[in-house]
């Protein structure tokens, strides 16, 4: 099964890390379903798997950890629960 980053915006602080690391799988915009503004949202039609070293070095810089491998399917579920 192919895996995808995941962001939890629950976590997120729309700090530009991982856009700035991998903008291709990464964007910062504003969130109206978050009273803090700016989260991370990942372009799920981008395939992850040539520039995973970016993507893991996103997941790894990130400051609040907010980022996590997880399989596609569950990726898509995911999004379907956000608010």
């Amino acid at each position: 099964m192919v895996r995808k980053a995941f962001v939890d915006k629950d976590i997120c602080i729309g700090c530009t890390v991982c856009s700035s690391l991998c903008p291709d799988v990464f964007t910062v915009k504003e969130d109206p379903h978050y009273q803090y503004g700016f989260k991370s949202f990942t372009n799920d039609s981008v395939d992850q798997q040539p520039i995973e070293k970016q993507v893991q070095e996103a997941i790894d810089t990130c400051p609040v950890q907010c980022i996590s491998w997880r399989e596609k399917k569950e990726v898509q579920e995911s999004a379907l629960v956000e608010p």
